[in-house]
């Protein structure tokens, strides 16, 4: 009897093996603490239970992702009052798209292109193309297209996925604007936005042709010239789009013209940049006869 109460005293002071918090967890694999507290708080008053919450931010974070990314996902699906299961199938969803962008950013460095800016906000950019409906073979293409160019790089690459993406997100195929993302993906990176934002306002204006407005957009990038004022605002030509003049036009124009300034010249006898008024004078006229 006393050794059965000895044995019960012992198991009575035994503390019960307790459950892993969460929030210790979740920092333990690289989540910020502040953050993971800030989900497993919001998705308990939600009715979600924060492991649950919490499971696919672990997941990415164990995987060399940017938990982050995934957790600020699951914060706005709480926020806008998505149904639980569904923000955590979002999040998920989230977690293979980060997975195939690491995945094409490592290809990308091993072309040789560089990469020198912020891995975490490339990964979710180029998840966010992805998510938008730009096939990893498509961005594959645009590592191809900046491979050996002067700027070409990782960021040029991902920006000009972004491109694609917003350009898809407005009914824009893909494969249609495939041309301008190789030819953005060459150079610096440009902001993601300012093509989808002319597209905005070349709509907003009465344009219709997909394809004239991405044809004009490829070939100013080509030459170099800027995006900024190819929408005609004044309603000055048919199709709301303005032709910039590329270098080759311009050296075109310019070689012609200085060519008629001599023909003229020759004609008229007189030399380029002669006073006005200085007319030539006719043979016969106002000239002596040699003796």
């Amino acid at each position: 009897m006393i050794v059965a109460l000895f044995l019960t005293s012992l198991l009575l002071g035994v503390p019960a093996p307790s459950t892993p918090d969460p929030v210790q967890a979740a920092a333990a694999a690289g989540v910020p603490s502040a953050l993971a507290r800030d989900v497993a708080s919001r998705a308990a008053a939600r009715g979600l239970a924060p492991e649950r919450a919490l499971a696919p931010v672990v997941e990415a974070a164990r995987a060399g992702l940017p938990g982050e990314v995934v957790a600020a996902k699951i914060l706005e699906g709480l926020a806008k009052g998505a149904p639980p299961e569904r923000v955590l199938e979002v999040a998920a969803e989230l977690g293979g798209r980060l997975s195939r962008a690491a995945a094409l950013v490592a290809q990308a460095r091993a072309s040789g292109l560089p990469h020198r800016g912020d891995r975490t906000a490339a990964l979710a950019d180029l998840a966010g193309a992805l998510g938008a409906g730009v096939p990893p073979d498509a961005v594959l293409q645009l590592v191809d297209a900046a491979r050996g160019a002067a700027g070409g790089s990782c960021e040029a690459v991902v920006a000009a996925a972004r491109t694609l993406g917003e350009l898809a997100r407005r009914g824009v195929p893909v494969r249609d604007a495939l041309p301008l993302g190789a030819a953005l993906a060459q150079r610096a990176p440009a902001s993601a936005g300012e093509v989808a934002a002319l597209y905005d306002a070349y709509r907003a204006e009465g344009g219709r042709d997909a394809a004239a407005f991405l044809a004009e957009a490829e070939r100013r990038v080509e030459a170099g010239a800027a995006l900024q004022g190819m929408v005609d605002t004044f309603g000055d030509s048919p199709d709301h789009l303005v032709r910039a003049r590329s270098r080759a036009d311009d050296a075109a124009a310019g070689g012609l013209d200085k060519a008629s300034e001599h023909v003229r010249s020759a004609r008229e006898g007189v030399g380029p940049g002669s006073p006005p008024g200085l007319e030539r004078v006719p043979p016969g006229r106002g000239r002596k006869k040699p003796k």
